[in-house]
C-alpha cells in the first residue's frame, strides 16, 4: 500500500486499537483475516475465484493467516484454563461463524445490493449511505474558524500520539511483573457495550454514538472545509458495529495540500478529547460537586475475606458510624478505634446499609502483624504485632466526593477518576447513591433523573477519550497513523544535501508506517499474552524461617535457622519481635515475657535482593512472687497479659506468720476488663493454704490484692498466661 497515496484518506472511529487486525497495512488482495485493503479497494479488486471445496490445499492456500489466527486464539484459550467459556475461545468461535459467512454473502452479491462490501481482509463489513451530507455542508461554512480549530487539534493529536505510543511500550516492560491470574481478559481490551463487562449496555452505547457522530462529523467538516467532496458516510462492522466512517473523493484527497489533509485526519480524535473535557467538566462540576453526606460517618472501601469483618457480613459501601462503642466521623477516627484493640478481642460495629442502621457483633479481630507479613511484608512493623486487624478498609466520605471533583489533584486521583468502571463506581452503584444527596440547582431535579444523567456525563466523557486517544496511536488505519506517514514524509523532504526521488520516499514512508502499525498492534497484544507467558507465579517467599518448636514456656531458647531458604543468600537478618535482633543462618533467642511473637527473616543476596519470610512462636508466661502482709496490712502482685492471652491462671500459696492463732486473709483478683473475682482464706496456725484463680484472658494489668484481716502471713504467688494463636 503506498504511503502518500488516497488509499489512507479514510478513518475509522473505533475504540479500542485491539480491533484493528494486526496486519491492517499490509497490501490488499489477500484473502486473510489479517491483511487489510482499503474502503476503496473493497470495490475495485478482483474476488478470488470460487474455491473448489474438495481441495483442501487451495482453502488452507487463500484462507492460511484467518486459519492460524483462529488456531492462536483457541489455543490461548486452552492456556487459560477455562476451556470453552474463555474470552479466546469464545472470539474464535464467533470469527468462524462471522468470516465465512460474510464472504459467503459477498460472492453470492447480497452485500452489494445493500451499498455493504468487505474490507480489511474481507472480514470487516462496511455500510455505505448519504445521510447527514447536508448537516456537514452547513456547518462546514465557517472555514477559517474550523481550519484554526484544524491546527490546534493537530497538535493536541501529535501529543497525544506521542503518549500513547510510550505509555504502551512502558506496559510492555512491566508485563513480567504482573501475575498470570492477573492477565488483562480479551473482553476488556473490546470497547464496545454488552461485550466489555465493564461498559454499560444503554449508556455505552448513548457514550458510542455521541463519540462515533462528533468523530465522524468533524472529519467530514473539516473535509469540506478543504473543498473535499464527501462520497458517503457510513458505519463499520465487526460482528457488531465498531465504529463510523466518512468516505471523501480519492482523486481529490491525492491532491490536497499535505497540511490539510493532516486537519482532516486530526479532527476526529481532537474533537473526541475535547468533548471528553467538556463533559468531564459537566460531571465533575456540574453533578458530583453538588454531593452531599447524607450521614455522618466512613465508608467501607474494601473487605478482606476471611477476617472480622468479612465473616460478620460487613460489605463494600456501608457506613461505618461506630466501632467498638467509639463513634467515627472519619478515617482517623476510624484507625485510632481499631488501634485500641486487641488481636481475638470480639467488638461491635455499627453502620448503615443503603441507609438502614445494622449492629454486626461479635466482630472477631485478627493480628494486625499476622496480616501484614502475610501480604505486605515490606510494610510490616513491629508494633503491629498483636493489635487488633478488623480485615477492611474505609475512606472519608468528603474524600470520596473531592477525587471526583478535582481529579487532577494528584496522579492518584486522576488514576481513580479514570478507573471508576473498574472499582464499580461507574455507573454509581445503589450503595452510594444511597449516602450522598444533591443540593443547590442540581438538587432540584427528582433523584433517579440527577443519578441517570451524572452517569451519562461520566460514560460520554469517559468513551470519547478513549476513542480520541486510541485513534492517535501511530497505526495505520487509525487518524494517528495517517498523521505519522504525512509528518514522515514531509521530513524525508527536508532532505536537501541528499534529495530522495518520490517513488523512494513512498517505500520509505510504507515500509515505515506498517512497521509502526503492526509494533503498535503487537504491545496491544503483548498485554493480552505477556502476563500469561513470563508473568510471575504468586507462591512461596523464597526465604524460609524455621524453628525446633514454636511453643515453649518464657525462658526456653529457641533454635531458627534458614536451612529450607531457595536463593544465593549472603546475609541473614533476624527480627524476634520483641525489639530483639540478631544475624546469621542459625540463630538461639529466648524471650523473658509471654506472648504472640513474630520471627521475621529477611535475607539479601549479593546483589542486595531481598527475600522476607517469618514464623510465630507461642510463648506461654510463667513468674512467681512472695512476701509478707503485716497485720491489718495489704500487698499487691501483678501480671501485664499481652494480645491473644487466652487463659491466666494464679496460684496463692499463704502461710502462717508463726501467730498463735489462725490467719484470716481476703484474696481479690481484677481483670484490666473490670471483671473481679474474691474469696476468703483462713490459714491455719503454723499451716499453709492454697487458692487458685482460672480464668479467660484479657489483654492488660491483671492485679491480684492480698489483705489481713487480723494477722500476719506469708505468701508465694505464680502466674502462668496461656496464649493461643487466632485460627
Amino acid at each position: 500500500m503506498s504511503g502518500t497515496g488516497p488509499e489512507r484518506e479514510r478513518d475509522v472511529a473505533a475504540w479500542p486499537a485491539a480491533n484493528i487486525p494486526p496486519d491492517a497495512s499490509a497490501p490488499s488482495g489477500a484473502d486473510t483475516l489479517c491483511d487489510a485493503p482499503t474502503p476503496g479497494d473493497a470495490d475495485e479488486e478482483a474476488l478470488p475465484p470460487p474455491l473448489d471445496w474438495r481441495s483442501p490445499s487451495m482453502i488452507f492456500e487463500q484462507h492460511w493467516r484467518f486459519i492460524v489466527f483462529v488456531l492462536l486464539m483457541l489455543t490461548m484459550g486452552l492456556r487459560t484454563g477455562d476451556g470453552i467459556h474463555s474470552g479466546f475461545t469464545v472470539f474464535a468461535l464467533l470469527l468462524v461463524v462471522w468470516v465465512p459467512l460474510m464472504r459467503h454473502a459477498e460472492r453470492r452479491g447480497w452485500l452489494e445490493r445493500y451499498r455493504c462490501s468487505l474490507i480489511w481482509g474481507r472480514s470487516f463489513l462496511m455500510w455505505r449511505t448519504d445521510h447527514g451530507k447536508r448537516s456537514i455542508e452547513w456547518l462546514a461554512r465557517r472555514r477559517a474558524l474550523w481550519n484554526r480549530l484544524g491546527d490546534f487539534g493537530l497538535v493536541m493529536v501529535f501529543g497525544s500520539m506521542i503518549l500513547m505510543f510510550l505509555l504502551l511500550a512502558w506496559q510492555a516492560t512491566i508485563v513480567s511483573d504482573i501475575p498470570k491470574s492477573s492477565a488483562v481478559s480479551p473482553k476488556m481490551m473490546v470497547g464496545l457495550p454488552g461485550l466489555n463487562p465493564v461498559i454499560p449496555l444503554w449508556y455505552g452505547i448513548l457514550a458510542l454514538l455521541v463519540a462515533m457522530v462528533v468523530h465522524e462529523g468533524c472529519h467530514g467538516i473539516l473535509g469540506r472545509v478543504a473543498g473535499i467532496k464527501l462520497k458517503a458516510l457510513g458505519l463499520l462492522f465487526f460482528i457488531v458495529p465498531i465504529g463510523a466512517f466518512v468516505e471523501p473523493d480519492e482523486d481529490e484527497m491525492k491532491a490536497m495540500p499535505r497540511r490539510q489533509r493532516m486537519r482532516l485526519y486530526a479532527a476526529g480524535p481532537a474533537s473526541n478529547i475535547v468533548v471528553a473535557v467538556m463533559f468531564a467538566i459537566l460531571f465533575s462540576w456540574g453533578t458530583v460537586a453538588s454531593l452531599e453526606p447524607a450521614h455522618e460517618g466512613v465508608l467501607v472501601a474494601n473487605v478482606v475475606k476471611g477476617y472480622g469483618a468479612h465473616d460478620a457480613g460487613l460489605e463494600p459501601w456501608m457506613l461505618v458510624t461506630m466501632v467498638n462503642g467509639t463513634p467515627v466521623q472519619s478515617d482517623d477516627d476510624f484507625s485510632d478505634a481499631v488501634n485500641r484493640t486487641w488481636a481475638g478481642q470480639n467488638i461491635t460495629v455499627v453502620a448503615l446499609d443503603n441507609g438502614v442502621e445494622r449492629a454486626f457483633t461479635n466482630v472477631t479481630l485478627g493480628d494486625k502483624g499476622g496480616f501484614y507479613l502475610q501480604y505486605y511484608p515490606d510494610y510490616y512493623e513491629p508494633w503491629m504485632s498483636g493489635k487488633g486487624f478488623i480485615g477492611m478498609g474505609v475512606v472519608d466520605q468528603e474524600a470520596q466526593v473531592d477525587g471526583l471533583v478535582h481529579p487532577l489533584g494528584s496522579a492518584e486521583q486522576l488514576l481513580r477518576y479514570m478507573t471508576l468502571p473498574f472499582m464499580k463506581l461507574q455507573p454509581f452503584p445503589d450503595q452510594f447513591t444511597a449516602l450522598f444527596e444533591p443540593t443547590g440547582l442540581p438538587g432540584m431535579l427528582p433523584d433517579d433523573i440527577f443519578w441517570i444523567l451524572a452517569n451519562c456525563l461520566y460514560w460520554i466523557f469517559w468513551l470519547n477519550l478513549m476513542v480520541g486517544l486510541t485513534n492517535a496511536l501511530p497505526a495505520v488505519p487509525l487518524d494517528g497513523g495517517f498523521i505519522f506517514a504525512d509528518s514522515l514524509e514531509a521530513g524525508l523532504n527536508r532532505f536537501r544535501h541528499t534529495p530522495l526521488s518520490a517513488e523512494r520516499r513512498e517505500i520509505i514512508v510504507d515500509r515505515v508506517v506498517t512497521a509502526l502499525a503492526l509494533t503498535v498492534v503487537a504491545l496491544l497484544l503483548w498485554q493480552l499474552v505477556g502476563p500469561r507467558l513470563i508473568g510471575t507465579d504468586v507462591g512461596a517467599l523464597q526465604a524460609h524461617a524455621s524453628v525446633d518448636t514454636d511453643e515453649e514456656w518464657n525462658g526456653y531458647i529457641f533454635s531458627f535457622d534458614t536451612d529450607d531458604s531457595e536463593g544465593d543468600f549472603v546475609t541473614y537478618a533476624w527480627d524476634f519481635g520483641d525489639g530483639n535482633l540478631s544475624e546469621g543462618e542459625r540463630v538461639n533467642h529466648s524471650y523473658a515475657v509471654g506472648g504472640i511473637y513474630y520471627v521475621v527473616l529477611t535475607a539479601s543476596d549479593a546483589d542486595n535482593r531481598k527475600s522476607r519470610a517469618f514464623t510465630t512462636v507461642t510463648v506461654h508466661h510463667r513468674e512467681s512472687e512472695g512476701g509478707s502482709v503485716a497485720a491489718l496490712g495489704s500487698a499487691t502482685e501483678t501480671v501485664e497479659v499481652a494480645p491473644l492471652g487466652r487463659e491466666v491462671r494464679c496460684h496463692v500459696v499463704l502461710t502462717d506468720g508463726a501467730s498463735i492463732v489462725d490467719s484470716s486473709a481476703t484474696l481479690t483478683l481484677r481483670a484490666p476488663d473490670g471483671r473481679e473475682w474474691q474469696e476468703a482464706v483462713l490459714v491455719p496456725d503454723s499451716g499453709t493454704e492454697e487458692v487458685e484463680f482460672v480464668q479467660s484472658g484479657s489483654v492488660g494489668g491483671w492485679e491480684l490484692s492480698l489483705e489481713s484481716n487480723d494477722f500476719a502471713f506469708d505468701y508465694q504467688v505464680e502466674w502462668e498466661v496461656h496464649y493461643r494463636v487466632e485460627q
